[in-house]
């Protein structure tokens, strides 16, 4: 019994002088960050064998909408971490089409009045490993995967026509992150993806900088620049969404 504590006794001291090592707003066991997203949408899909490629902006109409994101991240020990994050998509068009096109096997001639949705949640969970770490920051390694699961409903009320696609795309994703601290401010950045040739690829950029309130709470913006782009002839989709961050996070 005395041996196993003495043990305990050890690897927590260890852990204890590793977590010294950090800057003390990085000496957390859990942090919570909310984003408001306000991100520009460009997006294509094709669904069936004679299926036209649309442009879910110029053709169906959808426009820009923003939305928010709920990261967490859990830290096991000090520079491993366990993140997740959800961000729910909704975007809507009710428009009369230009030009006709064909999804899923139906036809929508020019003039119709097209009604489409694009609705659905992107998920990620990883592991991050800080490779190199002081009391100026971190530079770690990022390994893990993201999903979007959601549908495409497109739909033509005078034609009576209703198609709903499933769009349920997991992807791996590689990357590295950091951030650096410069007294009340810090400064982050973070690049992950994958490829699998040309069936598709995956990539996500971030770029922030914070307030720190207090060693537990910071306010700041950045950037979010996020690519998904799969094909499974002959269906196809592409994702990409930019556009500025503000929001706050937690740590405890």
């Amino acid at each position: 019994m005395n041996r196993v504590f003495i043990i305990g006794a050890l690897l927590g001291a260890a852990s204890g002088a590793a977590a010294q090592g950090l800057p003390p707003e990085e000496q957390y066991h859990m942090r919570v960050e909310y984003l408001q997203w306000r991100a520009s949408l460009d997006a294509e899909l094709q669904a069936g064998v004679f299926g036209t490629r649309i442009d879910l902006k110029q053709d169906l109409g959808i426009e820009d909408k923003r939305v928010w994101e709920l990261r967490a991240a859990l830290q096991v020990a000090p520079g491993f971490k366990v993140r997740g994050s959800m961000t729910p998509l909704e975007y809507l068009g009710d428009t009369r089409i230009t030009g006709s096109f064909v999804f899923d096997g139906r036809i929508y001639p020019v003039d119709s009045r097209v009604l489409s949705r694009v609705e659905g949640k992107l998920y990620s969970a990883s592991l991050e490993f800080d490779v190199f770490k002081n009391r100026s920051g971190y530079i770690g390694l990022v390994l893990g995967g993201m999903m979007f699961d959601g549908d495409a409903t497109i739909a033509a009320p005078e034609l009576q026509i209703d198609e709903r696609e499933d769009l349920r795309t997991p992807v791996p994703l590689i990357g590295v992150t950091g951030r650096i601290y410069a007294g009340k401010m810090s400064f982050d950045g973070e690049l992950s993806g994958v490829t699998v040739g040309q069936r598709g690829h995956m990539y996500e950029l971030r770029l922030g900088v914070r307030y720190h309130v207090s060693e537990r709470m910071a306010i700041g913006g950045g950037y979010r620049l996020m690519k998904i782009q799969g094909e499974d002839d002959p269906d196809f989709v592409r994702f990409r969404q930019g556009g500025i961050t503000f929001g706050a996070e937690l740590s405890l």
